[in-house]
């Protein structure tokens, strides 16, 4: 029972997941048809701006376990201050995020990449930075429906989102309907204006909902009160600091290949983005879990508490073993897909015998994460993703890769090998915890 329970939940944020990382997807099969060059490019700036919307995905993520806590305490207006709080901390991260991603631009050159990736990507960079903000603003505002336990609506604006980044991406990448061929150039137009569409329907929506009248701000512009900041800041930012250990060391994983060759380089972004799609539905699990756990926390009950986090971590390992089996067999037709260079296909498959074996431990770990979370357990889960992503993962992945030879294979044996690191030793925690 609670295991349909959260699944009902998660499906809808599950798509939405989906949807998110569908938009990165569809530029990587479109970008592909141009070129190696652009792929590169594409997966230099993407490995890049990821590492700071997502570290701020994870201080945003304390929204959707105080909603979900508030809930489970019937405290209503409660729900009301995370929202006001929660927005307006969104509008400071987003243009700080900016910010930095602009003063980033003066270093591109320095990361290593090759001369041609670095120059096809300066204009593609800009515009990707730039929606920064709308990606932050739908993220809280959908972190708050999901906390109430509304997934559909999240949902549903983001796949028409995505169907709008489609159109856009065809007629701007290669000039459709009389329209100018900006190639990389307007993949990044296009994801821009999808951003701000996503996010301006998103915040419409909410003011329009009935069901959302009485969670709903009086004043928007006055009333914040910094005990809200601190207590939101206090969950968040270990939340933060475990999304920037694990995105980090994925994005200077993406970074140690490019070192290798701009070959290498769009192998690990097609893996990278096949993965990230497979990966969408273990962590839509595990915000569920999150959800649930936290709500029977808040009510103080624990025996339900287990039950919730033991079945959605047993469907979490089984639902693994079949991406696992498919990266297994199909990684080649995959790659295949995605690009036409025959060197790009051959690195692409070998990476994705890893990538099959590296998504069983991925899923139990952020699973796991998600259980934690929600009983507000942020702080020793944070050391524990630095110390396997950091300490264990990268510098593995590196000798593996370099110094013994293996290539763009090597290092993502290194994320494999952090992954399972992480799982232990987070499930050794969950277990200290609530047994």
């Amino acid at each position: 029972m609670e295991l349909g329970l959260t699944l009902r939940l998660a499906g809808p944020i599950v798509l939405g997941n989906l949807g998110q990382i569908l938009i990165g997807v569809v530029d990587t099969l479109m970008i592909g048809r141009l070129g190696v060059a652009p792929l590169g490019a594409s997966a230099f700036v993407n490995n890049v701006f990821v590492i700071p919307l997502v570290t701020m995905m994870g201080l945003l993520a304390a929204v959707t376990v105080l909603v979900s806590q508030s809930k489970g305490a019937a405290d209503d207006r409660q729900v009301g201050r995370i929202v006001r709080h929660g927005l307006g901390l969104t509008a400071v991260v987003s243009i700080a995020m900016f910010l930095l991603m602009a003063a980033n631009s003066l270093f591109l050159d320095r990361y290593g990449q090759e001369a041609v990736v670095v120059e096809a990507s300066r204009s593609y960079y800009w515009l990707i930075a730039a929606s920064m903000i709308p990606a932050l603003l739908y993220h809280c505002l959908k972190s708050v429906w999901e906390g109430l336990g509304w997934s559909r609506l999240p949902m549903l604006v983001l796949l028409a989102g995505i169907g709008l980044n489609v159109l856009l991406n065809w007629l701007l990448i290669f000039g459709k309907l009389g329209l100018p061929a900006l190639g990389l150039e307007g993949a990044g137009w296009a994801t821009l204006i999808a951003r701000w569409a996503i996010a301006i329907a998103m915040f419409a929506l909410t003011l329009r909902a009935r069901r959302f009248a009485a969670y709903l701000p009086r004043r928007w512009l006055s009333g914040y009160r910094w005990t809200e900041f601190r207590k939101m800041l206090k969950l968040g930012l270990p939340m933060a600091a475990q999304h920037l250990f694990e995105v980090g060391a994925f994005g200077g994983a993406g970074i140690i290949v490019g070192w290798i060759s701009k070959e290498a380089l769009a192998a690990h972004q097609i893996a990278m983005s096949c993965a990230a799609m497979a990966f969408m539905i273990p962590l839509g699990l595990s915000i569920a879990c999150g959800i649930r756990v936290g709500e029977a926390y808040g009510g103080g009950d624990h025996a339900r508490l287990r039950m919730i986090y033991s079945s959605a971590l047993g469907f979490s390992l089984a639902q693994t073993v079949v991406s696992a089996l498919f990266f297994l067999l199909a990684g080649g037709l995959l790659a295949s897909l995605f690009v036409e260079d025959e060197q790009v296909v051959s690195i692409a498959a070998s990476i994705f015998v890893v990538v099959g074996l590296f998504q069983i431990f991925d899923g139990a770990q952020v699973t796991i994460l998600g259980a934690l979370r929600g009983i507000s357990d942020v702080n020793v889960p944070m050391l524990i993703t630095f110390v396997t992503y950091w300490i264990l993962a990268l510098p593995v992945g590196y000798v593996i890769g370099f110094p013994l030879g293996f290539g763009a294979i090597g290092v993502w044996m290194g994320l494999a090998i952090g992954l399972f690191a992480a799982a232990l030793a987070l499930y050794l925690r969950l277990r200290q915890r609530v047994g």
